[in-house]
């Protein structure tokens, strides 16, 4: 919601994908540039840094958000292109519910 303007869009959709559930996430914001893509995981990491300073954060959300889906076997992608938007996509791995 913060790289999106008040006008702009921002989906949320999930389902099953195989053996996984997915998560997908997609907005139409300002979008991440080609050099930070390879960052955005990286512990306090701040792609646009006056930008940054302006609206607060750490730059910790992307890399703790990796290591919790991590942490439950899954993963997670992202896709940006500037002033067109960003899409996040988690999987997780589907599990047999436990008998009670």
């Amino acid at each position: 919601m913060k790289y999106t303007p008040s006008s702009g869009k921002i989906e949320v959709a999930g389902g099953y994908r195989g053996h996984s559930v997915y998560i997908r996430v997609t907005d139409n914001g300002s979008g991440i540039s080609e050099e930070d893509l390879p960052h955005v995981f990286e512990r306090f990491y701040r792609g646009d840094k006056a930008r940054s300073r302006a609206e607060g954060g750490t730059g910790l959300g992307l890399s703790i958000a990796k290591w919790i889906v991590e942490e439950h076997g899954g993963s997670i992608q992202l896709d940006s292109q500037p002033d067109h938007g960003t899409r996040v996509e988690v999987l997780f791995p589907r599990s047999k519910r436990a008998e009670p």
